[in-house]
């Protein structure tokens, strides 16, 4: 809980850019299955993606 509380207010990226892209995803019609914000998630769900790929490739038929 400290380390949580050590980050407040020290966290990167744009806080007013994260919040307009909440804004414009909440009006979507139908809303997105997922969000994902920021450099770090992005590039650990293209390694996600990629990984997922890459086992779909090895078993596929």
């Amino acid at each position: 809980m400290k380390w949580w509380q050590a980050q407040s207010g020290r966290q990167g990226g744009d806080p007013a850019k994260l919040a307009r892209a909440l804004v414009a995803i909440a009006s979507e019609e139908p809303p997105p299955r997922r969000f994902i914000a920021g450099a770090d998630a992005i590039a650990l769900a293209e390694q996600h993606v990629a990984d997922l790929q890459a086992q779909i490739a090895a078993h596929r038929e």
